[in-house]
């Protein structure tokens, strides 16, 4: 069993790795072509801002060629939601398109115990096609089964029950028989003359010659009480005759409510000798997932741009995190008697050699080793501190290197002076920026305050309440 667990796991990976580069080929192969193009989309292959951060992150490296490699990567990430979007809209569409076939005019019903079911119908007579709301109820079985269940009631105000009709003496509309008085334990019961009402109180026919004196009569019961009410109506004609949309709702509701106790439920073939064909109402899933996809992948493609400019401004933060290190370590190795070149570089080693030995890494004195290499290949010292300064994008390291720089060519004196004013001028920004960091943090631990204080308020409160209750 684990062998078998083991290759398919090997499976899955292989073929993840090939769907993987399938994507990166199809990055290339667009790229190359968006290349290409006669109007080149220079925000998409070669927007500035991205060039500018890689350069900062990796001063030494091959920057078109890297930029090139990251488009090309968030390409084939896209390219990959687009295709994955693509196709499960496809597959959500078809689903779709065969959940909503009906065989032989038959739907399913709920088995007892699951509840009703509703669903969205839709009748096309060759013609016309009619939205049809229906909601199914649970399977009933035998009277026995029905014994053991307990009744459903109906409760009624004389005053709630009249509905849009103005009096008893004249019911031209559906009634509102309700199940329910707010504020009483009743449970009421309708009985109507069924060939004139529902037990809902919907009117069964449109038409009467003449009105009709019904009985309308409610029983009240709780527990062992009951009471009977009974209301003389009059009947009529509706005043807003139905609609066919309104009669085929109506017969396959009569058609539900006469095949409770079978499982399917045989729908109406034809109305007004017109033949009738049945489906599920069309869900748009499919659709909806195609719309989002797009924008998906527009999210992702732009928040990589993102997460490398936050690299940028992490970087920023450690180099000025580290600055006042750097130029305390130099004031206290010139001061000491060393060269410029000498601290820098003991500086710098001592930093490669704490990264070999597992030390995490440091943009700064990355830098250093940088302009070291720079020396050693014949770059001169005063541009080699310059070219540091640069790269580095911060202004108190232009100062550094401009302090530097002009030792080198003047040959100040008071240079370990200015170096220890420096360093004790970055520790007090250092000192600075951490409090405002600390306020930050401050502020946003505000928000979960003012939470657990109103949940700390409630806790109070509510026995409080319940006390004077």
């Amino acid at each position: 069993m684990l062998q078998h667990a083991g290759s398919q796991t090997r499976y899955l990976i292989s073929r993840y790795s090939e769907v993987i580069d399938m994507g990166d080929k199809f990055a290339r192969w667009l790229y190359h072509k968006l290349e290409a193009m006669h109007k080149k989309p220079d925000q998409i292959l070669h927007n500035s801002a991205v060039r500018e951060d890689l350069q900062t992150l990796e001063p030494t490296g091959d920057t078109p060629r890297r930029q090139k490699e990251y488009v090309i990567k968030k390409l084939s990430i896209c390219s990959l939601i687009v295709v994955c979007g693509v196709l499960l809209s496809l597959a959500l569409w078809i689903k779709d398109g065969i959940t909503t076939k009906i065989a032989d005019n038959q739907i399913e019903r709920n088995r007892y115990g699951e509840g009703e079911k509703s669903v969205s119908l839709i009748a096309d007579d060759g013609e016309n096609r009619y939205h049809i709301p229906v909601t199914l109820s649970e399977r009933s079985y035998s009277t026995e089964e029905l014994t053991q269940m307990s009744g459903e009631a109906i409760t009624i105000l004389e005053k709630s029950i009249l509905g849009e009709n103005e009096s008893f003496d004249e019911i031209a509309y559906d009634m509102c028989l309700t199940d329910c008085v707010e504020g009483y334990p009743f449970i009421v019961e309708w009985r109507t003359d069924a060939a004139y009402m529902e037990s809902a109180g919907q009117l069964v026919q449109d038409t009467l010659p003449t009105p009709v004196l019904m009985e309308l009569t409610a029983v009240l019961s709780c527990e062992s009480f009951e009471l009977e009410h009974a209301i003389t109506v009059r009947v009529c004609s509706k005043a807003v005759q139905p609609g066919k949309s309104e009669r085929l709702a109506r017969q396959v509701s009569a058609v539900e409510e006469g095949s409770r106790e079978q499982q399917n439920v045989t729908l109406p073939s034809e109305i007004e000798s017109r033949t009738i064909h049945w489906s599920y109402k069309r869900g748009y899933n499919g659709l909806l997932f195609l719309a989002v996809t797009p924008v998906l992948a527009l999210l992702v493609y732009y928040s990589k741009d993102r997460d490398l400019h936050r690299q940028v401004v992490a970087r920023e933060e450690q180099m000025r995190m580290d600055y006042p290190e750097i130029v305390s370590a130099l004031a206290l190795l010139i001061g000491a008697g060393m060269t410029v070149p000498n601290a820098w570089n003991k500086i710098a080693r001592d930093y490669r050699k704490r990264r070999e030995n597992g030390g995490g890494k440091q943009f700064a004195y990355e830098e250093m080793l940088l302009a070291i290499y720079e020396m050693e290949n014949g770059v001169v010292q005063a541009k080699a501190y310059e070219s540091f300064g640069r790269r580095c994008r911060i202004p108190c390291y232009n100062k550094l290197a401009t302090l530097l720089a002009q030792n080198i060519r003047k040959g100040t004196t008071n240079l370990p002076l200015l170096l220890r004013e420096e360093a004790s001028n970055a520790f007090e920004e250092r000192k600075h920026a951490a409090r405002k960091l600390g306020e930050k943090a401050g502020t946003k631990l505000l928000v979960p305050m003012m939470m657990l204080l109103g949940i700390t308020m409630v806790i109070i409160m509510i026995p409080a309440f319940k006390t004077y209750l």
